[in-house]
């Protein structure tokens, strides 16, 4: 993680708060003398961020640890009770939301399924949702974070192309947070994603890695820092449109043979079509016990490696994770992937590279945008 050069002593005093608040999440519980030895600030200093944390209610003290000769210490871990998250899914016409405290802990859950065709309508569904999930609370809820499909322009919260829904330049930070008086942070789905691993799964600890989102579409997330990059014109990490066939199919960007429209699980229903009558739920199941589906998937996962290879040749990430409901279903395309990659991969580090598979199910949506509020919360200052 690159270093930073203090401007004002509000700043690293800022700086220092975020630091200490992460590493308790990480190492919970964890002593006053751990956090010193681990941050290099005095005693004095650990002591005063600790209290402010405890009077805010963020951080909680518990039984004593392990004594190593003097005084037992006093153990301290994050109070994750009186204060709430929400998160919304809405990359889908039925949207999904969830309450976690600040731990990331699913503890409740709503949909919206009216349907919406205007931008006005679209903010409406989710305020309501919002106000849903807010009464099943029993204390403050701290923001509320918005997952949605297409190009978004995060820092003002501005979601520029919604193509599921044929929507653009919809303001939905600054509608929401007029409306809602609440802390809204908005960001794309698969980036959503990759910051819930950042922050509760397989990326905890890990501040440079890409993430790879394989289901109906297909998308990426590049942390580095650990912090999401974003692009100068907010598409990076856009793996499901880089081109894979000069004259392959149309994608829904308009461009022919991009990697979610050879890949994606859309385009394998297309094909399974032809050959027998499915849904995209009866597809997946089948995939296990049907060899020609099966076959389908294991092309599209072809795929995916030489997309996911060409990252490792970009941008060299120390680790790649594949999630969606693609490596669920077809587990062996995560074999795949991998014996491509350290077959093929640049140099022998490269062919190393660290490549597995994470959970995924339909609440990880939700969850990786209630994560888009614990960033702000837990992130380090860059």
């Amino acid at each position: 993680m690159g270093k930073t050069t203090p401007r004002n002593s509000k700043w690293m005093r800022t700086y220092n708060r975020s630091l200490i608040l992460r590493l308790i999440r990480l190492h919970q519980p964890v002593s006053r003398v751990e956090l010193a030895k681990a941050t290099n600030l005095t005693k004095p200093t650990i002591s005063n961020i600790v209290n402010e944390l405890k009077e805010e209610g963020l951080v909680n003290e518990r039984e004593l640890g392990v004594s190593s000769g003097g005084r037992r210490p006093i153990m301290l871990e994050l109070a994750a009770s009186d204060r709430f998250v929400i998160g919304i899914d809405a990359t889908q016409r039925k949207l999904h939301g969830v309450v976690t405290n600040i731990h990331g802990e699913l503890l409740d859950e709503a949909w919206h399924d009216e349907r919406f065709d205007t931008n006005e309508e679209f903010i409406d569904a989710i305020v309501t949702l919002y106000i849903q999930l807010a009464g099943k609370t029993s204390g403050d809820v701290i923001g509320l974070g918005v997952s949605v499909h297409g190009m978004v322009e995060a820092g003002a919260g501005v979601v520029l192309f919604a193509p599921r829904f044929h929507l653009h330049d919809i303001p939905l930070k600054r509608e929401l947070e007029a409306r809602l008086k609440q802390h809204v942070f908005v960001e794309n789905d698969v980036r959503t994603l990759a910051l819930g691993e950042l922050y509760f799964g397989e990326a905890i600890g890990i501040d440079e890695f890409f993430y790879v989102y394989a289901g109906y579409g297909i998308g990426g997330a590049y942390v580095h820092g650990g912090e999401l990059i974003d692009g100068e014109h907010h598409i990076a990490g856009e793996i499901g449109h880089m081109r894979i066939m000069l004259e392959g199919p149309i994608c829904s960007c308009g461009n022919r043979g991009c990697l979610e429209a050879v890949a994606g699980e859309r385009a394998i229903l297309n094909e399974a079509r032809e050959l027998y009558d499915l849904t995209l739920d009866g597809m997946r199941d089948a995939v296990g016990t049907n060899p020609d589906v099966q076959k389908l998937y294991e092309r599209a996962g072809e795929y995916v490696g030489i997309a996911t290879l060409n990252m490792i040749h970009l941008l060299n990430p120390s680790r790649i994770l594949l999630g969606g409901p693609l490596f669920n279903y077809a587990p062996q395309v995560v074999t795949n992937i991998q014996e491509r990659v350290a077959q093929t991969a640049l140099t022998m580090d490269a062919r190393q590279t660290d490549i597995r598979v994470v959970p995924w199910n339909a609440n990880h949506g939700a969850l990786g945008a209630a994560a888009l509020i614990t960033n702000q919360l837990f992130g380090e200052i860059q």
